[in-house]
């Protein structure tokens, strides 16, 4: 017996029908274009003749001229997609009007079945992709058919409904009103650092967060403490990190809270500078364990794949928002170590690399409705400059990124800058002809400067969208790479 009986009838695909009764009813009253035109492109129609009819009427609606039977009729016997068309079925055209209360569910249909049309063409190329593959990876094809379905899924998005300021201020009054019966002056989540909280009013749904900053200063280590913090007090969030293994994260984490270097954390010896190492104490290997029974009850997600794209992150963080414990946030480190689509990394454009990056972040960060810190790099020229301090244009190979967050910061630590000035010897580097009296005045100002800034750093706010800019001062302990805010004590916990 034939399996086909259980198998329920074939869908058509053929939407010829309410084609011609939606092109009738633009071409009887032009105001009716204003029902459909938000859910239709001509290439959405079965019958490439009505498609064209269509970009036709609503070429001339557009831009003001007259529509209807009579004023395209010139162009449609002479248009080669639709003379054939118009010569035969021009007149029986005329007679399809069903009713204009019809005319958005037929726009509807005809929306939806061209996306099922394209689901169906994916579904066979991915057949001759698959029996065909030449060299290409099983993981090569999925990432491929990802971006595709995503192409489809962004244009198909035809029946999310629009807001009215009406509702837009229903739910803002809303959300104020509970954080204002909660006494909670935030607006978005707790960074569980009281000094950005203060400047940001907490990290808001939907928004990207960029935290950018020159090698080795810090930046992935301030966002691990943001995490840590957040997750504390808001719930389970998702890091995703190219450059460090989830156990180098994890290492860091338990260093600051212990306050002890994280090479010692990692191998259980001190580390002399002579190189001389020893093992750590039973005392201090008792706070590290203890630590890190304290760190798993962290609700953190950690994906450490190297070059993960923004849809593979999408993926499992579309997961985790539909579990039980949900997701409050997404952390990046870091944008430039993301993989671009592989139709874009074929162009060899780096710029349209991290744009396309950027704005595939955005869209998550808009999808999922959660807050999305990215940490970016920095390029040299902050370092050329006397005062090195960032700017936004020295974000590193897109300004795209600068245009997509919400708010960009800025990772400065002053005594970083100025041990740049200091040799292996340990004396402030000599500029060339320079005398002795100003190089002695010089280097007194450079170390007495130094001792004045170690430990210290700042997060300059470069942009915020609705808020304020400014800088935020913090506290960093070099050995275990842990930042505090300037209002805490060393003594107070890293999370």
């Amino acid at each position: 017996m034939s399996e086909s009986i259980f198998l329920p009838p074939k869908r058509s695909l053929d939407t010829f029908e309410a084609e011609c009764s939606l092109v009738a009813g633009v071409l009887l009253n032009s105001g009716s274009l204003e029902l459909v035109d938000d859910l239709l492109t001509p290439e959405a129609f079965t019958s490439e003749a009505l498609g064209e009819i269509y970009r036709i009427a609503r070429d001339r609606i557009q831009s003001g001229r007259a529509c209807d039977f009579i004023t395209i009729r010139g162009e449609a016997e002479t248009n080669p997609k639709t003379a054939e068309f118009w010569k035969a079925s021009a007149s029986k055209l005329a007679t399809a009007f069903v009713g204009k209360p019809v005319m958005r569910g037929y726009a509807q249909a005809i929306a939806d079945t061209a996306l099922l049309r394209s689901l169906k063409e994916e579904g066979e190329s991915l057949i001759l992709d698959v029996v065909h593959s030449g060299e290409k990876t099983g993981a090569v094809l999925v990432e491929e058919l990802q971006e595709r379905i995503e192409r489809l899924a962004l244009t198909g998005d035809t029946e999310r409904p629009m807001k009215t300021s009406a509702n837009a201020i229903d739910m803002l009054l809303e959300a104020t009103e509970a954080s204002w019966k909660a006494g909670n002056a935030l607006s978005g989540i707790d960074t569980g650092y009281e000094g950005l909280n203060g400047l940001l009013s907490g990290l808001k749904p939907g928004g990207v967060y960029v935290i950018a900053a020159r090698p080795g200063v810090g930046k992935s280590s301030l966002m691990l403490g943001i995490a840590m913090r957040a997750a504390q007090r808001n719930g389970r969030g998702l890091i995703w990190s190219g450059e460090m293994s989830a156990e180098e994260l994890m290492s860091k984490a338990i260093a600051g809270k212990v306050g002890m270097p994280v090479d010692a954390v990692m191998t259980g010896h001190w580390k002399f500078a002579d190189g001389e190492r020893r093992p750590l104490s039973r005392e201090d290997m008792e706070r590290i364990v203890s630590a890190g029974m304290a760190a798993r009850d962290i609700p953190l997600m950690v994906d450490d794949r190297e070059g993960a794209t923004v849809q593979q992150i999408l993926t499992r963080a579309r997961r985790m928002k539909r579990q039980k414990q949900g997701l409050a946030f997404i952390a990046l480190d870091y944008l430039q170590l993301m993989e671009a689509s592989a139709a874009v990394k074929r162009s060899g454009n780096r710029t349209a690399e991290v744009t396309e990056i950027s704005r595939d972040v955005a869209r998550m960060a808009r999808e999922l409705n959660v807050p999305v810190i990215a940490l970016s790099q920095l390029n040299r020229q902050s370092e050329n400059r006397e005062d090195r301090r960032p700017s936004l244009s020295d974000i590193r190979d897109s300004g795209a990124i600068e245009q997509d967050a919400r708010c960009v910061m800025a990772l400065y630590r002053e005594e970083m800058a100025l041990r740049l000035r200091i040799g292996e010897d340990g004396d402030v580097s000599r500029n060339n002809g320079e005398s002795d009296a100003a190089y002695q005045k010089r280097s007194g100002e450079v170390l007495d400067r130094l001792r004045q800034v170690t430990g210290l750093a700042e997060v300059i706010v470069l942009k915020n969208r609705g808020g304020r800019t400014g800088i935020v001062g913090m506290q960093f302990d070099g050995p275990s790479t842990w930042f505090r805010g300037s209002d805490e004590r060393q003594s107070d916990p890293a999370w």
